[in-house]
């Protein structure tokens, strides 16, 4: 029972990110939304804070090195983990191409998942850019394929994902 009123209210707040999202859209610009992947139905681990602090820092840090401005930076805490709002001044497409970069030069990109929109909340999509789809973190196959199939234990998942962590802390 437990899991299932876990699992509802992440369903929820998936739902309610479409109307945070609205909420935030820029007149111009784009909107880049930060949540992370975190296998099973318990989203709020301490590793899921650690996995997305993070992930901003090195966001943050990419986009200023890069002189992206950021117009409002906004996090959130719900039950499917935090959540992260960047309005930017650039484009979407030049944005998410940005965001691909970031997440073929960092170690831990595979745990987080950073949607851009445009002004007038169109997702910009890998696809359309030419990217190829998400891998898993474990077999390399497209990580929709391996979530749809429930090819792996999310206590797989996170053990991998707590080595990773300590590989990338130690270095």
């Amino acid at each position: 029972m437990a899991n299932d009123s876990a699992a509802s209210a992440i369903l929820r707040d998936r739902e309610r990110l479409q109307e945070l999202r609205a909420a935030r859209y820029p007149s111009a610009g784009s909107l880049l939304q930060v949540t992370m992947n975190i296998p099973g139905p318990v989203k709020k681990l301490d590793i899921t804070y650690e996995l997305f602090d993070l992930c901003m820092d090195a966001l943050q840090e990419a986009l200023a090195s890069a002189a992206y401005k950021i117009l409002l930076l906004e996090r959130i805490d719900m039950m499917l983990g935090p959540v992260a709002y960047l309005q930017g001044s650039a484009d979407a497409a030049a944005l998410k191409l940005f965001c691909l970069s970031l997440e073929q030069e960092h170690p831990l990109s595979a745990y987080w998942d950073m949607d851009i929109y445009n002004s007038s909340g169109q997702a910009v999509s890998r696809k359309e850019l030419g990217a190829p789809p998400r891998r898993c973190y474990l077999c390399g196959e497209p990580a929709k394929v391996c979530g749809f199939m429930r090819r792996h234990s999310p206590e797989e998942l996170i053990g991998h994902m707590a080595a990773d962590l300590t590989a990338y802390t130690l270095t």
